[in-house]
């Protein structure tokens, strides 16, 4: 079992193929299509899983577990990102056995001419997985993948107010992203911990 970001690993050999291709419409820089800014913090679900220091403590390499699953992205202006993500998934083999994950990377993003986000890890993210059925029921790995959005837009929902969708480099989508804040909630954006 895998990390929905992690798998993105299993992707990176077909990149160059989906960089050079248009996988929907071009992103429309208008009130349209964009409401607002890309910039600033945005978390799925309940908005319980936000980047920066009250998620991941790189120095430590720990986490502090919010009381619900979800992913957040910032994004700033000078084009730095960071991800946070808490999640589950199932064994349907045996149902007992859920592995949960924890994940944190920071790094660097370009908007490509086509509209696509190309999001490069900075090299110091983790991740800690839990698997109750596992040999190694708990244990933390250095994770840095780059991470392909093809297409992305920010509309507005009528309760929570700005909404980002991010499709995958699978062409599926995240589920949508509220914005939390207009200014990204990032840890430092350097080299955090060291890595051998």
């Amino acid at each position: 079992m895998i990390s929905s970001l992690t798998t993105v690993a299993l992707a990176l050999a077909a990149l160059p193929v989906a960089l050079s291709q248009n996988t929907g419409a071009d992103i429309v820089y208008d009130t349209l299509h964009n409401v607002t800014s890309l910039y600033g913090t945005w978390s799925t679900g309940a908005g319980n899983v936000v980047t920066g220091s009250n998620f991941a403590q790189p120095a430590e390499v720990s986490f502090t577990y919010p009381p619900t699953t979800g992913v957040s992205f910032s994004f700033s202006e000078d084009h730095w990102f960071e991800v946070a993500q808490y999640s589950f998934v199932s064994n349907a083999s045996d149902p007992s056995c859920i592995t949960g994950y924890m994940l944190w990377m920071h790094g660097t993003f370009t908007e490509e001419t086509n509209g696509s986000l190309v999001l490069t890890p900075n090299g110091d993210g983790y991740q800690q997985v839990q698997d109750a059925c596992a040999a190694v029921s708990n244990f933390i790995e250095n994770t840095n993948v780059t991470i392909y959005i093809p297409w992305w837009t920010i509309g507005t929902d009528t309760d929570k107010g700005f909404t980002l969708k991010l499709q995958k480099y699978d062409l599926t989508y995240y589920a949508p992203f509220y914005q939390i804040s207009t200014t990204p909630e990032m840890l430092p954006t350097q080299k955090l911990r060291n890595v051998t």
